[in-house]
């Protein structure tokens, strides 16, 4: 997938024999080489309003915002997607750098790149990855930002409900309600990896390794954790299961040691566990009352995480001593928490079905 460039052209002078010193043409020439350089203007694809449901936020090296909304109850089921410099300017329409409209709703997105190139899987048939640039213009000293849709791939056979980028940043993961999990190469948009069935319920959740892209960990409403290895000729092994309480939300902690990984629970539990002991949990915390959606390891605290799900309240919890204790919580929201992005060590940016996005102090 090629970066998406915006093209800036410098005037330039030549000088094409003598120039009468203080003459007209020596002023308008003058003028023309210290005019600021033309940008290539980019479409107004804005959109007039974000939509009522956040689903999404992420945050690139720089502390910009990507923001995913859906519009889940109109006459339309669209969508938009949307760039802040500044995460506390969110969702404020005319403080964004960019925006998008979406002919369905953002069910999830991540950078690429880690700082213009993004995909986002849609709750429709397909991934369409965007791809979105800035250009400074030196005479005004603003800046001219723009999200351009480079190529929409329709892969999945139903809705697209999580999307990752694995280690390396070469490929991403995303699965599906079609039972199905797809591996891409982010330079071709190429499906290079189809495991189908991977699941036999809907796919919730993927966690790539931190360190290791050809592993993962998913998730699905069949209650199972699956380890995935492809380099293996059979690289799925089950390392948790549960009929009655069903996984919903996967995530590595390698804060907490070699292997270990937490799973989000529909009652509210977030259980850390090892890949190499499969019979019990090594630790528990009881972190909502109703089922979880959404765990986001801090990647400067590696042994810290958030954790939102169908309810108000966002928490973190400290992964310390072989025990998980509450660190923070926050019931600032007045609708499901979806969106959880850690911007640095101490701060936490969170959106919800509230049409509300909320910076945390940690």
């Amino acid at each position: 997938m090629a970066n998406n460039t915006l093209v800036m052209v410098n005037n330039t002078l030549e000088e094409e024999g003598e120039m009468e010193v203080n003459s007209q043409d020596q002023a308008t020439d003058m003028h023309e080489a210290v005019r600021s350089p033309e940008v290539v203007p980019l479409p107004d694809n804005t959109p007039c309003q974000v939509d009522k449901y956040l689903d999404f936020v992420a945050v690139n090296k720089h502390g910009h915002l990507l923001m995913g909304s859906s519009n889940l109850t109109g006459r339309y089921w669209g969508g938009s997607l949307w760039y802040y410099d500044n995460p506390s300017l969110a969702p404020d329409v005319e403080k964004c750098t960019a925006g998008f409209e979406t002919s369905s709703g953002m069910a999830d997105g991540t950078f690429l790149d880690n700082d213009k190139t993004v995909i986002v899987g849609q709750p429709v048939f397909g991934v369409p990855g965007l791809r979105g640039g800035a250009v400074c213009d030196g005479g005004s000293g603003g800046e001219q930002r723009g999200i351009k849709s480079e190529c929409r791939v329709d892969e999945h056979l139903d809705a697209v409900h999580t999307v990752r980028v694995a280690a390396g940043r070469k490929s991403a993961l995303t699965g599906s309600a079609d039972m199905s999990i797809r591996v891409w190469d982010c330079q071709t948009c190429l499906v290079v990896r189809m495991l189908l069935p991977a699941h036999s319920q809907r796919v919730t959740d993927l966690s790539p390794h931190p360190t290791n892209d050809q592993i993962f960990l998913s998730c699905a409403l069949d209650g199972n954790v699956l380890l995935w290895d492809l380099r293996c000729p059979k690289p799925a092994s089950c390392v948790y299961r549960d009929y009655s309480v069903k996984p919903e939300c996967v995530a590595w902690l390698e804060g907490a040691g070699e292997g270990h990984y937490l799973v989000g629970l529909q009652n509210g539990d977030v259980a850390q566990r090892c890949t190499t002991d499969l019979n019990y949990s090594l630790a528990s915390i009881h972190a909502l009352p109703r089922p979880l959606y959404r765990i986001a390891v801090n990647p400067k605290r590696l042994s810290q995480f958030a954790v939102c799900g169908n309810d108000s309240r966002v928490v973190v919890v400290d992964s310390a001593e072989g025990s998980l204790k509450l660190r923070y919580e926050d019931n600032s929201h007045t609708d499901f928490v979806r969106g959880l992005a850690w911007q640095d060590a101490e701060t936490l940016i969170s959106c919800g079905w509230d049409t509300n996005v909320i910076v945390h102090t940690v």
